[in-house]
């Protein structure tokens, strides 16, 4: 979801228990939602500290803003899921990010997003190489037969470094992402959420090695 302003956004997570904020400015979030705790330990013991300053009844807001969320680990963003799915009451959980799709689709699903809206946003195309945008448009409006098309060609592309076909293909779906929400953010059309939710499970399982055709037909089939 696009915001305006800073007030609207103030008011769109006091009305959320988990937000993803894409904004690069965490002094920003700082002065927007003051007295909030800014979380910097990015480690188990980190994420378990946050566990028990939760643990009793808030009778106000308490912000707790995870400073570059998109840095957290499998390993973190598992520790917390249960607080981030399931916040209690008064309780607000804001992940500073620049790239929704860091996140385990288990707590993307649970999150509202918030970026700001800026002149043309809507309109201006996504930040990559020739290429990788014109596959993801292929890709963003691919029925059954398209997917797979596409996912036999990313898998038989050619270059000097295997790792490189897998960063390719990353790009592509992230790409596709930001057109999918662009998309969806222009048309409404639910289509366009469906296929995001399955391009991020995608994504995070092919940056986890997993393979790259299988994981494309898999979740968007």
């Amino acid at each position: 979801m696009f915001y305006n302003s800073d007030e609207e956004l103030k008011n769109l997570v006091l009305n959320s228990g988990t937000s993803i904020i894409l904004e690069k400015n965490l002094e920003k979030l700082q002065k927007l939602f003051k007295n909030a705790i800014i979380i910097e330990d990015q480690t188990a013991d980190g994420m378990q500290e946050v566990i028990d300053m939760t643990t009793t009844k808030a009778t106000s807001p308490r912000f707790f803003i995870f400073k570059d969320a998109d840095n957290l680990s499998v390993i973190c963003q598992n520790r917390i899921l249960k607080l981030l799915e399931e916040p209690k009451e008064n309780y607000h959980f804001i992940l500073q990010a620049t790239a929704g799709e860091a996140f385990l689709p288990t707590i993307r699903s649970r999150a509202y997003i918030y970026a700001p809206l800026h002149l043309n946003t809507l309109e201006t195309p996504p930040e990559a190489e020739k290429e990788v945008f014109e596959t993801a448009k292929r890709l963003l409006v691919a029925d059954t037969t398209g997917i797979i098309d596409i996912a036999e060609e990313l898998m038989k592309k050619k270059f000097k470094e295997s790792s490189k076909r897998r960063t390719f293909a990353l790009s592509v779906i992230k790409t596709t992402i930001e057109l999918a929400e662009k998309s969806y953010f222009k048309t409404k059309n639910e289509a366009f959420i469906k296929k995001i939710n399955g391009l991020i499970i995608a994504y995070k399982n092919i940056e986890e090695n997993g393979i790259i055709r299988l994981q494309l037909v898999g979740n968007l089939v």
